[in-house]
């Protein structure tokens, strides 16, 4: 039986100059289940603490003895360690507050305050900061999707307009020699002229074809999900040398083309890193209807991958093929989800609602 990690108490650092005060702080924080790592009394002695313990909220006094005082000390956590700070003040003076203000604090409380104002005030500033912490993922998450959007658009392009050129212009160019040719010499002209125009016009229907392919098969158009997973996965075990094995249930009904756009394109991904990266000997694909959701999985018995690694690598503009499923899983209104680690291989799940065709038009 599986068992739930408990959640760790969220650990506070105490800024506050009067001891009796700071330990009484301490306890009702213990009380309301926080973890106190560490109290001080000046503002220059919170800084490198902070820096060394990095808590998950800084509960400072504005009103500090030395040098520094709590605005300047929470400023400059702010700044350098991007640490909600909640401020703790006897003072109530409107230039006190707007001065506080410029530091973006997480939260303000008069002394002196009950444990329920205490515990909602922390409660809200964690909240507040680990939205804000999400959405800055999010945000940079999105930019460097966005980048490697408009690099994959320009590589295909530049793909496409290569073959274009290189393949397809050059059996035209053959064609259209062998028409003046034919059309200079009329009756002279070689006896095998015609057949060589028609070996080329089948070599460029079959380029175009090709090229057609690898933008889009038209077996998802025409044939439905199923079929084209099973042709990307078996044209990628031949390429790489692994088996592979492909489960799902037979339906005649059509799922939204959205979502077999999604699942073709996710599957695409997870093979495509598997033959560069996996170096595995078996993979299996399942496709199944549970309740009201599709079901995917991709799971691969190769080397596997240090998922913190691949994330960090990502949010910094390096591989985004992990993002990019995942982006199509929450368009879909769906979630997908990673599990790997080293020697272990890995599995990519996708879950999302099932719609047929019907439904979404």
């Amino acid at each position: 039986m599986s068992m739930l990690a408990t959640p760790k108490p969220s650990k506070i650092l105490i800024v506050e100059d009067e001891i009796i005060v700071a330990r009484d702080i301490a306890y009702q924080l213990q009380a309301l289940g926080y973890e106190v790592v560490g109290m001080v009394g000046q503002g220059e002695q919170a800084l490198p603490l902070a820096e060394q313990l990095r808590p998950d909220l800084v509960l400072m006094d504005i009103q500090l003895a030395g040098a520094m005082d709590g605005v300047t000390a929470a400023q400059w956590i702010r700044n350098h360690l991007a640490l909600p700070v909640v401020f703790l003040t006897a003072f109530s003076a409107d230039e006190v507050i707007e001065r506080a203000k410029l530091t973006e604090p997480f939260g303000y409380i008069l002394k002196p305050f009950t444990d329920r104002e205490l515990g909602t005030v922390l409660a809200m500033a964690l909240y507040k900061h680990q939205a804000e912490s999400r959405l800055q993922t999010n945000t940079r998450q999105l930019k460097a999707l966005s980048q490697r959007v408009l690099e994959a658009q320009e590589s295909e392009r530049r793909r496409v307009a290569i073959e274009l050129h290189d393949e397809l212009g050059q059996s035209l160019t053959a064609i259209k020699i062998n028409l003046q040719l034919g059309e200079r010499f009329k009756d002279q002209a070689p006896p095998d002229l015609y057949s060589e125009n028609l070996r080329i016009v089948e070599d460029a229907l079959h380029q175009v074809r090709r090229l057609a392919t690898g933008l889009r098969p038209s077996m998802l158009d025409d044939l439905g999900l199923a079929p084209a997973l099973k042709w990307v996965a078996e044209q990628s075990a031949s390429r790489s040398g692994f088996n592979v094995i492909f489960h799902h249930e037979r339906s005649h009904a059509r799922l939204a083309t959205d979502i077999e756009t999604a699942c073709f394109r996710i599957v695409q991904e997870a093979l495509t890193n598997i033959s560069r990266h996996a170096q595995a000997k078996q993979v299996d694909i399942s496709l199944s209807h549970e309740g009201n959701d599709l079901l995917l999985s991709v799971h691969d018995d190769g080397v596997g991958c240090d998922l913190v690694a691949v994330r960090e690598r990502a949010q910094a503009g390096g591989s985004l093929g992990v993002l990019g499923m995942q982006e199509r899983a929450t368009l879909l209104g769906g979630r997908l989800e990673v599990q790997s680690s080293l020697g272990q291989g890995c599995t990519v799940e996708l879950r999302c609602p099932w719609r047929l065709q019907e439904e979404h038009s």
